[in-house]
């Protein structure tokens, strides 16, 4: 699908194309979504440049995400979709900045496109140039990671609340649902891989901002420049925040995991004290379960009452013992 904005009355007016329509002659961007081989193809003829396919766009050697033709830069990044349906995954998103225009290519819906079209149309003044657009969609890109952030940890800050629970009254915590551990093991492990994304898709725009204002510093406005400073320091602060939250995870992780150890533990301990408590009365019912000929408490009246009272006070005394041990 191509859809095209243009400049009409102070206001980014949309205008869908189809192959063979007429680009409008103040056209702004070019965005295109999922676009098919006919309009990459029809893209291509009327702009007289080259639009990379869906496979070009993969590459993530630099060379191949941030370079120059004639007057155009193609730019290339990694952003994060599908957050807002809980099926978070890494997309790829070109950039083909001229002075004149700029052309995005995408193969995902973005909440960021979105949110910058609402944010163009109340500030339309401020958007009635190719680099200013490119900025201010680099800056909804940035605002949608910051806002994923603020969510990721939000998350972390409940499973962090169920892993170190405070323990409540007997009666109370019968009642408390018991923490599944393992649950939360998982939901770390999607949390990691999360911020390993967001991560990338930081990067790239960092890439893409340190390339641009080398690159396009002939052109670039004024006040592009000065967005693209600010993006910079925004980048920044967001991946160290990122990395705080990398090392919470791990710390989170550790404790889980040492919290399933001692359960784990906890359950040996179960079977080792039961099997310590009935090993003497299996010794004694062992003894007194043999054949033999010669037995003399076979014979004796109170010989089957004196064998269970042996096994009943031979399992006492070590539980006695371990209590006196403090061990149970």
């Amino acid at each position: 699908m191509i859809t095209c904005y243009r400049l009409s009355a102070d206001e980014l007016v949309a205008q869908p194309l189809s192959p063979g329509d007429p680009l409008p002659a103040d056209l702004l961007w070019v965005d295109l979504l999922d676009p098919s081989e006919a309009e990459e193809r029809y893209l291509e003829q009327a702009l007289a440049m080259d639009i990379p396919t869906r496979e070009e766009i993969a590459e993530i050697e630099e060379s191949s995400r941030l370079y120059q033709t004639d007057q155009a830069l193609h730019l290339t990044t990694t952003v994060v979709s599908g957050f807002s349906e809980h099926q978070p995954q890494a997309s790829v998103v070109n950039f083909v900045l001229t002075p004149d225009w700029l052309v995005t290519v995408r193969y995902a819906e973005l909440a960021a496109f979105k949110a910058f079209l609402g944010k163009a149309q109340q500030q339309a003044r401020q958007h009635c140039r190719s680099d200013v657009i490119f900025a201010s969609l680099l800056d909804s890109l940035v605002d949608r990671v910051a806002d994923i952030l603020e969510s990721v940890q939000a998350h972390l800050n409940r499973l962090a609340k169920a892993v170190f629970r405070e323990p409540l009254d007997p009666q109370q915590e019968k009642q408390q649902p018991k923490t599944d551990l393992q649950s939360i093991v998982k939901q770390l492990g999607r949390s990691n891989q999360l911020l390993a994304q967001l991560s990338e898709s930081l990067l790239g725009i960092n890439r893409i901002v340190s390339y641009l204002r080398r690159a396009g510093a002939t052109w670039i406005s004024g006040t592009a420049k000065t967005w693209f400073k600010t993006l910079e320091r925004d980048v920044r602060s967001l991946s160290d925040y990122q990395a705080k939250m990398n090392g919470e995870i791990g710390f989170l992780l550790d404790a889980t995991l040492g919290l399933i150890s001692v359960e784990q533990n906890n359950i040996v301990k179960v079977f080792t004290i039961a099997s310590v408590l009935f090993l003497p009365p299996t010794l004694v019912g062992t003894i007194y379960g043999m054949n033999f000929k010669v037995m003399p408490e076979l014979d004796w009246h109170f010989g089957y009452p004196l064998a269970l009272g042996a096994m009943v006070v031979s399992a006492l005394i070590p539980y006695a013992w371990f209590k006196f041990r403090r061990w149970l």
